[in-house]
């Protein structure tokens, strides 16, 4: 598990979120701080914090090739947690699915491309944004921190860096990731690169939400409801969807699985159902994931890696609780302006 600490500080525009933006609950965008050690690393807890530079020209590579910080900001996902989404559009067609494609099953596929939203998904956000919006300010300082031991350990594929974000709202220290989760505007969803003592804290902050049987836990569905094609993103301040924003939530994780399926399967893209669809992945990698009590017993290296789609039956049969797994980490790697891998901070 790793011992070390990468902190960042910076601010956060309460505005972005919707209803005034289009942030939704889990992802935010944190101005850095200009400062000589507004990103700082310390190996443990022992060591002192230095400042670092690492990010300077440097490029995460993995599903995207794509500066860390632009134009003075991060993009930040919350670490731990997953909230009902607000907009997610299917994912583009791989090269594998493109092969043979007619032009109108391409043009039947466009058709389909929106983003869309679960139910949940607006109130989640707007619960978010007002509770920033409390503070008074448009704008709040805060502290972007996340534990790991080496520069390739911070960003995700898609180049956001994964950790916790602190501020201070009505003169508390708030951690977002755990306010959320605590107001049940948020499942806890772990990934490979937590530690022990993460998970754990989200557990026990999920277990009270679920037993108030708070927004999230409330309209936990057992089952694959199905997708609705006609529930997307509101637009600016089209709060008038809060009143019916109310139904069946799965684990957004899944919710975006049958969102690609799902347009894929209108625009006649594929023939098969959901479960086989789960179970080979996107573009032919499962997602690989471990069960809770496996993988804190013995570790990333010596779980049992599982297909997710094990924990599905018939498409339909959700067999697993939001907090009863951990998926793996989609590999990423910061380089630097050489193209070589930035190995220390």
């Amino acid at each position: 598990m790793p011992a070390g600490l990468l902190e960042v500080e910076g601010t956060i525009d309460v505005g972005q979120f919707w209803p005034e933006g289009r942030s939704d609950a889990d992802t935010t965008k944190v101005v850095v701080n200009v400062a000589p050690n507004a990103i700082r690393f310390r190996k443990n807890d022992a060591s002192p914090s230095r400042p670092t530079r690492v990010f300077d020209d440097a490029k995460v590579k993995g599903r995207t090739n794509t500066a860390p910080i632009k134009n003075g900001k991060l993009t930040v996902r919350l670490q731990g947690i997953d909230a009902p989404e607000l907009h997610y559009q299917p994912s583009p067609l791989s090269a594998a699915e493109k092969k043979g494609l007619t032009d109108a099953k391409r043009a039947a596929y466009h058709e389909v491309t929106h983003p869309y939203r679960q139910f949940l998904g607006a109130t989640s956000s707007k619960a978010l944004h007002d509770f920033l919006a409390s503070s008074g300010e448009a704008t709040l300082a805060c502290r972007v921190f996340t534990h790991v031991d080496a520069p390739n350990e911070v960003f995700d594929t898609y180049g956001r860096l994964v950790g916790d974000i602190e501020l201070t709202v009505g003169g508390k220290t708030i951690d977002i990731n755990h306010w959320l989760v605590a107001q049940g505007f948020a499942y806890p969803t772990f990934y490979s690169s937590m530690n022990e003592d993460e998970i754990k804290a989200f557990l026990a902050l999920a277990k009270t939400a679920r037993s108030n049987k708070l927004p999230v836990w409330k309209h936990l569905a057992k089952t694959v409801p199905a997708f609705d094609f006609d529930l997307r993103e509101p637009r600016a301040n089209e709060t008038g969807v809060l009143a019916t924003d109310k139904g069946p939530v799965i684990l957004p994780k899944l919710y975006r699985r049958q969102t690609n399926w799902s347009a894929r399967k209108k625009a006649k893209v594929t023939s098969k159902n959901f479960q086989k669809f789960l179970a080979e992945g996107s573009g032919g990698k499962p997602d690989t994931c471990y069960a809770i009590d496996d993988f804190l017993t013995n570790g990333v290296h010596s779980a049992t890696p599982r297909n997710f789609a094990e924990f599905v039956e018939g498409g339909t049969k959700i067999r697993f609780q939001p907090e009863g797994l951990v998926f793996g980490e989609a590999p990423s790697s910061l380089v630097g302006a050489d193209g070589k891998a930035i190995k220390e901070f």
